[in-house]
């Protein structure tokens, strides 16, 4: 007799996203991504791309602020900016070394229902500065299959908007 696996699996999709959220709650959310997005990059190259840590794309990249990392993911949310948790990894190499996404935020300028929001992904640099990504977009809540088709995805307008809330990150 074989053995049933739906059980097991159903039981693992249960339970891996309230450990995780947990783990969030007590750690940072960020640190959970992090270990997650480690994990994801050990995996064969072949895997479907909505599973694999990938680069940021280089038009994303706005700058630095003069700020490690931990300091701007306590100000990003006093400029409007909320963790987000669910979005792809992303990891570089840099001289040789992967160095990992440290935070994924979100703004949504007219609220959860608005239909289009600002995505920055924080990176630390070599200095112990905090690399700058970002990237405007349509909002997956109101429109996830355009947002997945990356309609309305525009990076020089996310980098617009990040330079325009850098006073507040500083």
């Amino acid at each position: 007799m074989r053995p049933r696996r739906r059980p097991l699996l159903a039981f693992v999709a249960a339970v891996v996203p309230v450990v995780a959220f947990l783990a969030g709650r007590a750690v940072g959310f960020w640190r959970v991504r992090l270990a997650a997005g480690r994990l994801l990059a050990r995996l064969p190259d072949d895997v479907p791309n909505h599973v694999r840590v990938l680069p940021p794309p280089a038009d994303e990249y706005v700058g630095t602020l003069p700020v490690p990392p931990a300091v701007a993911r306590r100000r990003l949310p006093r400029a409007g900016f909320s963790e987000l948790v669910r979005a792809y990894f992303h990891a570089y190499d840099r001289d040789g070394d992967r160095v990992h996404e440290v935070g994924s935020f979100v703004r949504r300028p007219d609220g959860l229902t608005g239909d289009h929001q600002l995505h920055v992904r924080l990176f630390p640099a070599s200095d112990g500065t905090t690399e700058v990504w970002a990237h405007w977009e349509r909002n997956p809540y109101v429109a996830p299959l355009a947002h997945l088709r990356m309609e309305g995805y525009d990076p020089a307008e996310g980098e617009r908007r990040v330079r325009d809330l850098l006073d507040d990150l500083r």
